[in-house]
């Protein structure tokens, strides 16, 4: 079994877990068995897997495992499976109704949003009506955990259920920390007839991974760690001959001075620690340039001999039909980061305004730099023909409707809706970044690169592009042969090459 191992999966997500998301349908594709594995408790998990079409066995959350909640049917929990005493009066609500006893608030039962009726959370006040307990539905309609609350409304205790009803871990915080990274003492309870105890949540995970890996051909599966602060460490300590790899979704070093032997950064510091990467099996990178930087980085800087392989993240279903005509507007896709560039993309944009007068830019994504982004256009006084589209899943009409696609970002190794643009024909356009752009753009084929920072000379360069008609066309049929090379078909073989087994 091959398991992408992430943090969580959230209705929202970035860039990692749409690579998982793509890395799993290609190993779909070619007949592999693998699974998503996330960490955090979400008792809405399976609904949010369901907005992305990933089926039960397609993903193993730790609560869930240790829950016995793995392959768990879905039934629908409604006010009656809380169990209210009848005598108590009922105030009715869509959203949230109010239980009262003796005309005292005793509960109030909340409903999971965008449904009717469907069991979320009961809270219980006491006589003095102080918060002091919720108790939390899953998706699937049973029982999954109690939080315990202090006077100030602070959690103080976490208990989780199985599907049963019983307590399967309990966990406290410490200090003023309420998030499960929070964590300062956590018991497995009865876990084959032991109780085990955890200082941490990254103990537990490591704990987790390890019975994950027993529980399918131990010793035979294979590990890719996605997210670096908080998968590298508990997947390199699984106990077992299982390979472990790591991917590196960042730059690994200050790109200010060297790529390859400048100050690592720290969000790899443990994986690459002289006493850690030796436990690796090999270390996944998305470009070629990057695979050769960090090559000569484990030689040079660590003395080490580990294999660095560069397999494309970018992957697409080959090339696409349009859904509808094409509309006089750019498009961008990809998380509004404050280190994504948005803001100058607004002011390039405001360039190609002032000679584009009709065209319009549809930026599709989130982030915290989205509010200074939508002020930027407003100062420039765009805000008219800038729109902002949130995150959306499917994104075949806009791609469609575009004419061109274009990426502000100075960060990000190689950005996925790149090869996703390609595939519907749209021209691209970049600036020329480490590790991403150029091995998906060939300036003057398939679209444009620019110089990190030349904002005046990319609004030229598309303007210039946007009126040469022949030149749309041209580039629209060479990003079509792009995508095929990042076609499933294609990368797949790769993958067989340097990791499937």
């Amino acid at each position: 079994m091959y398991y992408f191992v992430n943090e969580y999966l959230y209705p929202m997500n970035s860039g990692i877990e749409h690579a998982e998301f793509k890395r799993l349908s290609l190993f779909k594709s070619m007949g592999v068995p693998a699974k998503l594995v996330t960490r955090e408790y979400a008792p809405q998990l399976h609904r949010t897997m369901e907005k992305f079409g990933l089926k039960s066995d397609d993903v193993v959350n730790m609560f869930d495992f240790f829950q016995g909640a793995v392959n768990r049917e879905t039934k629908k929990a409604l006010i009656k499976d809380a169990h209210i005493n009848p005598t108590y009066e009922i105030d009715p609500d869509p959203s949230i109704s109010k239980v009262y006893r003796a005309n005292l608030l005793n509960n109030r039962v909340i409903f999971m949003g965008g449904t009717f009726g469907q069991l979320d959370t009961r809270e219980y006040f006491d006589k003095y009506q102080n918060f002091i307990k919720a108790e939390m539905w899953d998706w699937r309609g049973f029982k999954s955990s109690v939080k315990y609350y202090d006077a100030d409304r602070k959690v103080i205790r976490d208990e989780y259920l199985d599907v049963d009803g019983n307590v399967v871990i309990e966990a406290s915080y410490g200090g003023e920390g309420t998030s499960q990274a929070d964590m300062t003492f956590i018991k497995l309870v009865n876990y084959k007839g032991q109780d085990y105890f955890f200082g941490n949540i990254d103990e537990l995970y490591t704990f987790f991974l390890n019975e994950l890996d027993k529980s399918e051909t131990p010793g035979q599966n294979t590990f890719i760690a996605d997210r670096p602060l908080t998968t590298y460490k508990p997947v390199m300590n699984i106990n077992s001959r299982s390979r472990k790899y790591i991917f590196m979704p960042m730059i690994q070093t200050d790109q200010k001075y060297s790529l390859a032997l400048g100050q690592l950064n720290d969000i790899y510091t443990y994986a690459f620690d002289k006493n850690n990467i030796e436990k690796l099996s090999g270390i996944i990178v998305a470009t070629k340039e990057q695979q050769e930087d960090v090559t000569e980085h484990i030689k040079k800087k660590i003395g080490a001999d580990i294999p660095v392989l560069a397999l494309p993240a970018a992957t697409v279903d080959g090339v696409q039909q349009p859904t509808t005509d094409k509309q006089n507007q750019i498009i961008f896709v990809g998380r509004l980061g404050n280190d994504k560039g948005i803001i100058r993309m607004i002011e390039t944009f405001k360039e190609i305004h002032n000679h584009e007068s009709d065209m319009k830019f549809l930026v599709y994504g989130y982030g915290p730099a989205e509010k200074d982004a939508k002020q930027k256009a407003k100062d420039l006084g765009i805000d008219d023909v800038v729109e902002f589209k949130g995150y959306q899943i499917d994104l075949a009409d806009a791609y469609s409707a575009s004419k061109l696609f274009i990426t502000p970002t100075p960060v990000d190794i190689e950005p996925l809706a790149l090869t996703e643009a390609a595939s519907y024909g749209l021209p691209l356009v970049a600036f020329n970044i480490a590790y991403g752009p150029s091995e998906i753009i060939r300036d003057g084929w398939n679209g444009l690169l620019f110089k990190d920072g030349e904002t005046k000379e990319m609004a030229e360069g598309i303007v210039a592009l946007l009126r040469d008609h022949d030149r749309m066309a041209e580039y629209s049929e060479n990003a079509k042969k792009t995508a095929e090379k990042f076609s499933n078909a294609e990368v797949a073989k790769d993958w067989q090459q340097a990791v499937i087994k």
